[in-house]
């Protein structure tokens, strides 16, 4: 067994340790930014100081840290870490080498060889205890700490520590609110804990990997079970929300426009509020008096954040879209933020925002497909031959020229916005690899003539899977 890193706590001494991590827990999104502190005493940060917050952690957000303190949640790598048995860079650089794969921390340190499923077990049941209220944190990383030292057994740690360990409660776990509130039957169930506790996969995965729950429905599920914990929601309240939820899920998966729909585990996506809060459009309180109606009235998040904070609903569907687009590896995090900075910024349309967003940041110059997609498509109002020399001269340039032939062909009326930012888009994705060229011009055709966003056309195309219901405009 390979050690990991150790972190500077001293199990002997779980008062600084505890002390850290409550630091970490509660205080991550106070992190000082432009301007003065609010009457809260937290500062209003602008959303790019707040990624550079959260890469001086090693996260590309603070988001799950402002959810997770208002809730009073407790990560389990904040619990290794607390209890000295790894230290938090080699947290960080684990999940930056693992994230992209979807796997959990606990499983990504079981693969590596760092923990034993034994180990690991022992952690995730004081992470239950402590975010039941059952057990206090310093105890908890006392308790934790000498039973990773000594190789003890938690009621063997429990005794030497002197401490009685707390009975297990069902009442609040995840099995017990989706069968609650009809998600799972009970065999459904127990089959799924056999998978968890062999393999050591969260129960949540395992549900999702099965296609028996979305990872939508599955945050609200965790998100009703941590207020639960903090005693915001009843468990019968946190029970008909998750049903209600549910019943929602089924009713939109019958209409046509989310034909297809596919319940996959997508871990690595940003969660809806997450893409809101980064985006600048929703401040911290707002984003958790949002999650806490969702929940408490049954209504979507989406919804939740548009009465609380007068968000304007293009910018949820423009998220949701987005969402989609990372789920499909059609784009990835930093340029959905770029999009929703454009948006914000320059009151750009998503089309334009997202356009630019994928090809005025690369040196390679694109000019030529962008030229070409256009003109197969029937979208040029001219001949290739016949454009302006401006274009020609910058087509043959090797740098991205893709801007001042954006503006030329839209100025000399050559083409429309809707064409021109529709085939910026394809170029983009052609480049990466995703799609074929005369995939591109199908779909440049499709949303063209139909008029659609060009990555609805790839979805009729099949060329991109249905992960995120549509509500009824």
């Amino acid at each position: 067994m390979q050690n990991p890193p150790r972190g500077n706590s001293n199990p002997a001494n779980p008062s600084a340790s505890s002390a850290n991590l409550s630091s970490s827990a509660s205080g991550s999104h106070r992190t000082t930014g432009s301007g003065n502190p609010n009457a809260t005493g937290s500062f209003n940060i602008s959303g790019l100081e707040r990624r550079q917050a959260g890469q001086r952690h090693g996260e590309s957000s603070t988001t799950v840290n402002v959810v997770n303190a208002a809730i009073g949640h407790v990560r389990i790598g904040d619990l290794l870490m607390g209890a000295g048995i790894v230290s938090d860079e080699f947290i960080h650089t684990t999940l930056a080498s693992f994230e992209d794969r979807g796997m959990p921390l606990g499983k990504i340190l079981t693969i590596s060889g760092y923990l034993s499923e034994l180990q690991l077990r022992r952690a995730l049941e004081i992470q239950a205890l402590v975010n039941e209220r059952q057990l206090p944190i310093e105890v908890a990383l006392t308790v934790l700490a000498l039973a990773h030292a000594e190789n003890l057994s938690l009621p063997e740690a429990f005794a030497k520590s002197e401490v009685v360990q707390p009975e297990d409660q069902m009442s609040n776990k995840l099995g017990q609110l989706l069968t609650g509130a009809g998600v799972a039957t009970q065999n459904e169930l127990d089959d799924a804990l056999g998978v968890s506790q062999a393999s050591g996969l969260p129960l949540g995965h395992i549900f999702c990997y099965r296609g028996l729950l979305s990872q939508q429905l599955l945050e609200t599920a965790l998100l009703g079970q941590q207020l639960i914990r903090r005693g915001s929601l009843s468990r019968e309240n946190c029970i008909a929300a998750v049903a209600r939820a549910h019943g929602r899920e089924l009713a939109l998966e019958q209409l046509p426009f989310n034909a297809g729909f596919q319940r996959l585990m997508t871990r690595s996506t940003p969660r809806l509020g997450e893409l809101v809060f980064e985006g600048e459009f929703i401040a911290d309180s707002d984003l958790i008096t949002a999650l806490q109606l969702s929940l408490s009235s049954g209504i979507p998040v989406g919804a939740a954040m548009i009465s609380c904070a007068n968000l304007r609903p293009e910018i949820v569907l423009t998220c949701v879209e987005m969402q989609e687009m990372i789920d499909n590896e059609l784009l990835d995090s930093q340029l959905a933020y770029d999009t929703l900075f454009r948006i914000r910024e320059f009151g750009y349309s998503f089309e334009r925002a997202l356009a630019e967003a994928c090809t005025h940041g690369t040196l390679k110059n694109q000019t030529a497909r962008l030229v070409e997609l256009l003109s197969l498509a029937g979208q040029l109002r001219c001949p290739v031959a016949a454009l302006p020399a401006d274009v020609h001269e910058r087509i043959a340039l090797h740098y991205n020229q893709a801007k001042d032939v954006t503006k030329i062909l839209l100025q000399e009326n050559l083409t429309d916005e809707h064409a021109v930012y529709c085939a910026l888009r394809l170029v983009y994705l052609i480049d990466l690899g995703k799609i074929e060229v005369e995939q591109a011009v199908a779909a440049l055709d499709i949303a063209c003539r139909t008029p659609l966003f060009v990555d609805e056309a790839l979805y009729r195309l099949g060329l991109k899977k249905r992960t995120r219901l549509r509500e009824p405009l």
